[in-house]
């Protein structure tokens, strides 16, 4: 028999459980990624047209 004094309630402890930590973990490691992504690949839709537009446009300028 347990009494009251031995029963711990982890919502009141301010512990998380593991499935939360794990999903935490998870997020984190996704959002490093996606910094990583952002950073490799420029915003533009379409670089290599526009640089190769631009260096088109440079040539008839001559």
């Amino acid at each position: 028999m347990m009494t009251k004094g031995k029963v711990v309630d982890f919502a009141s402890a301010g512990e998380k459980h593991r499935h939360a930590r794990d999903n935490d973990d998870k997020d984190a490691k996704l959002d490093a990624m996606r910094a990583r992504f952002e950073q490799a690949f420029p915003d533009k839709p379409t670089p290599v047209k526009d640089y190769l537009k631009k260096k088109r446009d440079s040539k008839k300028k001559r």
